[in-house]
């Protein structure tokens, strides 16, 4: 109060402060229609790289858990809403500040994956417990010959995807899957470490949040002619054909096999070391040099190549230029990488994997795919929707933005044809011109200066589609990436519940559901979308059983407005870009 350049402030409530508002004249106010971009501290989303996966793998999960508890708790199952919000409110409070964002001390990183493991043992328990009760009330009794395998679909939508399934432990015998109707699917087992063994295979149609049964034998698997072809330097399916360049170890090539086109114009998943230096704030900010370091190519070889799955892999290493270690090995790497590439058979997408043992300062890693399409801005998801951003350099703004944040996927198309760039557990993006980048590890010294080092297993996928991101459902691919089906292995019985069936539905196809968890404070089902397409809807949403009474709410879960359901259909109106939340009343 006594200082002459400090503004006058007057105590009031936020009612106070709109009701003034409102009898002022703001028509000459600036107007900012557009996202409140910090010019700085972009490295944060990237800095950290095990919180930010903790982060996503956290939220999947504990998501999932609701929504299967919410399910089994029809058949008489409690639902655990102490320890649920116990999980949450750890995963919750590492998302504060300079722990997700990756810019604190190294204390931080100690007690906030303590936190996690902690919410990720009460996930996976509820998420386990509910499955198994569910599978309880199914009726398996039709598997004559071998093991009931019951895939759950955790997305309100019917999808075909990946499926795996765990063995035995230290079990070695051979196995074949069968659908219900005495067909064989085609399988592929996949070595998870020396004593866990998991059989891969395709699932055709999981129902929307719900489930499929399929039936495990022992016997030798027949022989199965699939798509998929593989040499030392290429692999095929029937989408796309990926082509390495054997000199360097970076993709040479890409052809979407259905649209005739090839989709880099450069080296693609070239893993781009940048001399990263800021001025100040280490943790928190990017300060690339221009300076790119080589990596080594050490060999190109196929890994599998079986009737579900082929993988190509590259093995690299790395030792900063002008930098000579102690003899007897004054040239040994002091980072390494393997990059595995995989094409499944009916799978229109491509996978990459890269394992990092990561040792450097001072040092940002990206991974480049120069692309044959290019567009003045690109599509990011955001929360609750998507964003477009410039990919041209034509002011400071668009400068500013080295490095963007985004969710599940970003997106560049061109023409009627385009390509997604969807992760697992990164946040990091850059889009200029025709070349997407994902930002994978930096490794800062201040103020954790064993930031990000060690051993990392980073996912992400290529997905190539004709016409925009809309009309390709990219959506929804970024959704089911980031949540596979669910396999589970029951016992033969009787039950009331069918070989197949769907708990929710949510149309129309824009419109995604997020949430389906038991009220916090209450008994009552909570049930939230948002609109992913930017239109305006009725949703139509499909509920298992009819409810007494629907309410409008929000994300308090406060009562709102009555709905009128029609048996076990509520329809609601939907905003374009909106959120919605309702309560259901059992």
């Amino acid at each position: 109060k006594t200082l002459d350049i400090y503004p006058t402030i007057e105590y009031g409530t936020t009612t106070q402060y709109l009701d003034w508002l409102r009898k002022q004249d703001v028509s000459t106010v600036p107007t900012w229609k557009d996202e409140l971009y910090l010019e700085y501290h972009q490295g944060t989303y990237t800095t950290q790289a095990k919180m930010k996966e903790w982060n996503r793998k956290s939220e999947v999960l504990l998501t999932n858990a609701e929504k299967f508890s919410t399910v089994a708790s029809m058949y008489s199952k409690p639902y655990n809403s102490a320890d649920l919000e116990e999980a949450w409110r750890s995963v919750l409070f590492n998302q504060f500040h300079d722990i997700l964002p990756g810019s604190g001390i190294r204390e931080n990183y100690i007690d906030a994956t303590e936190k996690y493991t902690a919410s990720e043992e009460i996930g996976a328990f509820e998420l386990k417990g509910s499955l198994n009760h569910i599978a309880k009330q199914i009726n398996t009794s039709n598997v004559k010959k071998g093991t009931p395998v019951i895939v759950f679909n955790p997305l309100a939508w019917g999808r075909t995807d990946l499926g795996t399934a765990q063995l035995p432990d230290g079990d070695r015998s051979d196995y074949a899957l069968y659908d219900l109707s005495g067909k064989e699917i085609p399988t592929q087992i996949v070595q998870k470490d020396k004593y866990v063994r998991e059989i891969m295979f395709m699932c055709d149609n999981i129902p929307s949040l719900g489930y499929k049964i399929y039936e495990l034998r022992k016997q030798k698997p027949s022989a199965f002619i699939s798509h998929l072809t593989a040499s030392p330097t290429s692999v095929e399916n029937e989408f796309f054909s990926v082509t390495i360049d054997p000199d360097s170890g970076w993709v040479r090539s890409i052809v979407d096999k259905r649209n005739g086109r090839e989709i880099l114009s450069g080296f693609g998943n070239e893993l781009q070391l940048l001399e990263d230096k800021p001025r100040a704030w280490d943790a928190w900010n990017v300060g690339l040099t221009g300076v790119k370091y080589p990596s080594r190519l050490r060999k190109i070889e196929i890994v599998e190549r079986g009737p579900v799955r082929a993988t190509l892999r590259i093995t690299r290493d790395y030792l900063k230029p002008g930098v000579k270690k102690d003899d007897p090995t004054p040239e040994y790497p002091s980072s390494f990488f393997t990059q595995d590439i995989s094409l499944y058979d009916n799978l229109d997408r491509i996978d990459f994997r890269t394992d990092v043992d990561w040792w450097e300062d001072k040092t940002m890693i990206k991974v480049a795919f120069p692309l044959t399409i290019s567009d003045t801005v690109a599509t990011y998801e955001i929360p609750f929707g998507t964003i477009q951003r410039s990919t041209q350099w034509r002011n400071s703004w668009d400068s500013a933005k080295v490095e963007v944040p985004a969710q599940r996927w970003a997106d560049l198309s061109q023409n009627g044809y385009g390509v997604s760039l969807l992760t697992k557990s990164k946040y990091g993006y850059d889009i200029k011109g025709n070349i997407m980048r994902l930002s994978l590890l930096r490794s800062p010294q201040w103020p954790d200066p064993t930031a990000d080092r060690g051993k990392h297993s980073i996912e992400y996928v290529l997905y190539p589609h004709a016409g925009t991101w809309k009309e390709a459902s990219t959506v929804h691919r970024g959704y089911e990436y980031n949540n596979p089906l669910i396999a589970t292995v029951s016992g033969r019985h009787t039950g009331t519940l069918p070989p197949s069936k769907s708990f929710i539905q949510l149309a129309p196809s824009n419109l995604i559901l997020t949430t389906f968890k038991k009220a916090e404070d209450s008994d009552e089902w909570i049930v939230q979308w948002y609109d992913a397409g930017g239109k305006d809807s009725e949703a139509m949403l499909t509920l298992p059983k009819a409810p007494n009474k629907v309410l409008t709410s929000n994300f308090l879960e406060e009562n709102g407005a009555p709905l009128a359901p029609e048996g076990n259909t509520v329809k609601v109106l939907t905003k374009k870009h909106s959120v919605v939340t309702i309560k259901v009343f059992y």
